[in-house]
């Protein structure tokens, strides 16, 4: 009777049904079942992976390593150094320079009033008013500015040229009318000293506020305007003025 169950023939025409996903199963079952017959270690390894890829195992990621320190870094604070370095080293040239050319000047401004202060010594020849290192002298009489002009020449002089206020103030004690060494007769409106330096139009000194102008009014001279002393522009002929001589002792 037990043979006769062992050895009976299978009945191929029972049908068994299976569900999509019991067919499914079964199939992967059997290729599971081939491939742990042909490399049970890698079928090991393969669904331990498998177990990871699908996050069964726990996510690991590689921890956060600090950067190596960059010679470039270096460099560059290094030459941030050099650089604050060689700043310092100039602004201390500067003042150390400043200073020097102070102490220069200084020095120099000093040797120039000693200098002036022995020239100035020498006395003005005899009838000349001294003022600084100048000594002053009017013509004998009225006459024209080139006549005043040649006076002074003579006596080695030249007509007087206003260069400060104070030596302004100083001829103004000269309570006449007299020329002084100015003229725009080389070109109308530009105004010259006898030693070359132009005379300003604007300068505070002009009476009515600068120069008429016109009727060949091309000398300069000095009249007395609300008790002040006041160039005005006069004919190089007129007669009404006589002349202001100046010397320079430096000279």
């Amino acid at each position: 009777m037990a043979e006769d169950v062992i050895y009976a023939t299978p009945n191929m025409k029972t049908k068994v049904r299976y569900t999509q996903g019991e067919r499914e199963e079964r199939i992967v079952d059997i290729y599971a079942s081939l491939e742990s017959l042909r490399d049970p270690q890698q079928h090991s390894v393969g669904t331990e992976e498998s177990s990871k890829s699908l996050g069964t195992g726990r996510s690991q990621r590689p921890d956060a390593v600090s950067p190596p320190w960059c010679p470039i870094r270096a460099v560059v604070v290094l030459l941030g150094l050099l650089s604050v370095l060689l700043l310092a080293g100039l602004i201390g040239l500067a003042v150390k320079y400043k200073t020097d050319m102070e102490q220069v000047l200084l020095t120099l401004k000093d040797l120039t009033k000693q200098r002036d202060a022995l020239l100035c010594k020498q006395e003005c020849p005899d009838g000349w008013n001294k003022f600084g290192c100048k000594c002053y002298k009017t013509t004998n009489t009225n006459q024209s500015w080139n006549k005043s002009r040649e006076f002074c020449v003579s006596h080695g002089a030249d007509l007087v040229v206003v260069d400060s206020k104070e030596e302004l103030d100083f001829i103004s004690r000269y309570n006449v009318y007299f020329w002084l060494g100015a003229t725009d007769a080389a070109g109308e409106g530009t105004w010259r000293w006898v030693d070359g330096t132009v005379l300003l139009l604007d300068n505070p000194f002009w009476s009515r506020g600068g120069p008429q102008g016109g009727g060949g009014k091309n000398c300069l001279g000095r009249v007395e305007e609300r008790n002040q002393l006041k160039w005005t522009d006069r004919s190089c002929e007129s007669t009404s003025f006589v002349g202001l001589c100046e010397q320079n002792l430096m000279k």
